[in-house]
């Protein structure tokens, strides 16, 4: 990549309301995206504070990166190329009573 990304990490509730944010440099801002390699594998753990009194129930993390310059968002591809979204979402089941 030519330029340094931000990375956004985002807790959803079931209505799509956001719960928890975290953006950020990645790797607490030594390791910017322009010195990325295609394959590499970056470890990049991100701790999104929430609420203690946020009721048990089904979240959602989205994760993506964007310019922060522009705000703009770095697309998801697919294995053919075509973009397909500007996040990554995975499903979080929170624990019952």
């Amino acid at each position: 990549m030519d330029a340094d990304y931000t990375v956004f990490v985002q807790v959803l509730d079931a209505a799509d309301r956001l719960v928890g944010q975290v953006d950020a440099w990645p790797v607490q801002g030594t390791f910017p995206t322009s010195q990325w390699t295609p394959g590499q594998t970056i470890s990049d753990p991100y701790l999104v504070q929430l609420d203690a009194d946020l009721p048990p129930g089904d979240y959602r993390v989205h994760v993506g990166l964007y310019l922060l310059a522009t705000l703009q968002r770095l697309a998801v591809v697919d294995e053919n190329g075509a973009a397909v979204d500007d996040k990554v979402e995975v499903p979080i089941v929170g624990e019952s009573p």
